[in-house]
């Protein structure tokens, strides 16, 4: 009888499958674009949860399904590049049983949809994961999406900016006595993981820590802050998905009870601060200048409304939020930024010439943000052009709100009139890779190309005055998005960007990194294997590498 269930529903799901897939490509052949059809939607939770075991299988296969085993995986727009844009034009989509994808490679449709904000809302419900700890600036939308908007990015200001300048130098010079004493060593992305969280605790919560490797830091206390916060962010995906209350359940493994345990600790770890600012700013006291002190203050009853700007679970929720994005995002591209300077000792050349000029002075502790950070301009290509190929994200996810709304592709002369539901994904990743908007080698890592020089004077005659005539490159609006565009661009772009640079000048003013070769291997072998790690790339939440702590390294310091 259970069997005869059973099948029943297969049965029935089955057939709904069917009927919404003709559904949806009959939507698709309305709106007269190119199309693509396959039986599952890459965002369904449960292909998500199946696709390795599905692909797994399907690669064993004599014969290949193409559309599906190219499109059917969440990460297929990394491989893809702009591939299908330039075999199907600036507008194409995907039919699925549960939705219509129509992906836009126009820089002047994608700088209107981003614009449009009443018309392409952003589709909240693929966000929900992320509210582990309360609603958040990720998954609200509307009038409530600015309240918390306007609280979040107030404190990423020019005064945090040059705090994680100083914390980001400190924490490579960590990094780099670390491995310039271990000898050639794998475990890159361990320690920019580390060093990513470090910058953050330091720069949020003020709770400095010494670079440790992740050998030197397993006698730490699992549940104080910095271990708690490290468990939470490498588990993330996990946490997510399964309330961490249940985690906690004996029928899970260890590294699951760890991490529910960890939610918890990281919380209270949060409520402690909270309690703490709070009591400051009671006192009348300025409070400690960190991202809890400046939401503390919002947390407050506003008079004119008498409501609570922000509650405290909402401050947990987008500090939260902070954190996940400040470390998966940062240490993801990090990560690829050195492999690719390791690649390329050239541009590790070109990028030292810049520091040095910037930096006479090797002391770290005479390097002021203000005024040197405007003049790292090749570090800063360095970091704009890593994120152009190794986005840590592939999509700009938006939702048709009205019942119909038309959208204008001015680069083929039409327009497209799309239906409501519909999810309208401006390709990042195929505007960012787009020979028409790229044509110099868009697939080359290229960090030249985004610093133009200005018409030498009669003056300039040191390499210094040189230098001080490079700038950078301002893309075509619509053809670079890493950090999203309009009023939803990322409040921590800068920070980011900050950050990286900071750790490019203290690792390569003295230093040169260079993989170690393995058993007939010479540099271009190597560099080619370099290169194949950085393409071997998945994705959980953000884009990563899939293992780059096997990849041997070694850091030789030059005079």
């Amino acid at each position: 009888m259970l069997f005869l269930l059973i099948a029943v529903a297969l049965l029935g799901w089955t057939l709904y499958s069917v009927v919404s897939l003709v559904n949806n490509v009959r939507r698709v052949q309305k709106i007269g674009i190119p199309y693509h059809v396959i039986p599952a939607s890459p965002v369904n939770p449960l292909w998500i949860l199946l696709e390795p075991l599905i692909f797994f299988l399907l690669d064993f296969l004599p014969f290949q399904f193409g559309r599906i085993n190219h499109y059917g995986r969440r990460t297929w727009q990394f491989a893809d590049k702009a591939q299908s844009h330039m075999r199907l034009g600036d507008a194409w989509a995907i039919a699925t049983p549960s939705e219509v994808f129509v992906y836009i490679c126009d820089a002047d449709a994608i700088t209107d949809i981003i614009a449009r904000r009443a018309d392409f809302v952003r589709p909240i419900e693929l966000y929900t994961l992320l509210n582990v700890f309360g609603p958040n600036v990720a998954t609200t939308e509307g009038a409530d999406w600015q309240r918390h908007r306007k609280i979040v990015a107030a404190p990423f200001n020019e005064s945090m900016n040059s705090f994680v300048w100083r914390e980001a130098i400190t924490q490579a010079q960590g990094m780099l006595l670390t491995r310039t004493t271990a000898g050639p060593s794998g475990g890159l992305g361990a320690d920019t993981r580390t060093l990513a969280l470090n910058v953050l605790a330091a720069t949020g919560f003020k709770r400095s820590t010494q670079f440790q490797s992740t050998q030197d830091a397993q006698s730490e206390d699992p549940r104080s802050y910095s271990e708690s916060l490290k468990t939470v962010m490498l588990n993330t995906f996990v946490i997510m998905l399964i309330p961490p209350s249940v985690l906690k359940f004996p029928i899970f493994p260890s590294w699951c009870r760890r991490a529910g345990q960890a939610v918890e600790d990281f919380k209270q770890h949060m409520l402690n601060m909270f309690n703490t600012e709070k009591s400051l700013l009671d006192q009348g006291q300025p409070g400690t200048g960190t991202l809890m002190s400046s939401f503390v203050r919002e947390s407050t009853v506003d008079p004119k409304s008498n409501k609570t700007v922000l509650t405290l679970d909402e401050i947990l929720g987008n500090i939260y939020v902070i954190n996940f994005a400040g470390h998966d995002t940062t240490a993801g591209s990090l990560t690829y930024v050195l492999f690719l300077l390791a690649a390329y000792p050239n541009i590790q050349e070109w990028i030292a010439e810049e520091i040095r000029a910037v930096f006479p002075n090797p002391d770290r502790d005479t390097w002021d943000y203000k005024e040197a950070y405007p003049q790292l301009k090749r570090c800063l290509a360095v970091v704009l052009e890593t994120v152009r190929l190794y986005p840590p994200i592939l999509a700009l996810p938006k939702s048709v709100a009205p019942p119909t709304t038309s959208l204008r592709l001015p680069e083929s002369n039409r327009t497209i009139v799309l239906p409501k539901g519909t999810v309208v994904l401006p390709s990042l990743l195929a505007a960012q890779m787009h020979p028409k908007y790229w044509s110099d080698e868009p697939n080359t890592w290229n960090p030249r190309r985004w610093v133009e020089t200005a018409p030498a004077s009669s003056d300039v005659s040191t390499p210094e005055a040189q230098l001080a005539q490079e700038t950078i490159m301002e893309p075509r609006a619509g053809t670079y998005l890493p950090w999203s565009a309009g009023v939803q661009v990322c409040a921590g772009r800068k920070f980011a960007q900050v950050e990286i640079v900071a750790v490019i000048a203290s690792l390569f003013r003295e230093h040169r990194m260079r993989p170690v070769l393995k058993d007939g291997e010479d540099f271009e072998k190597a560099q080619a294997r370099i290169l194949k790690s950085t393409t071997d790339s998945y994705q959980l939440l953000v884009m990563q590498m899939r293992d780059p702590d096997s990849t041997q390294f070694v850091w030789e310091r030059v005079e």
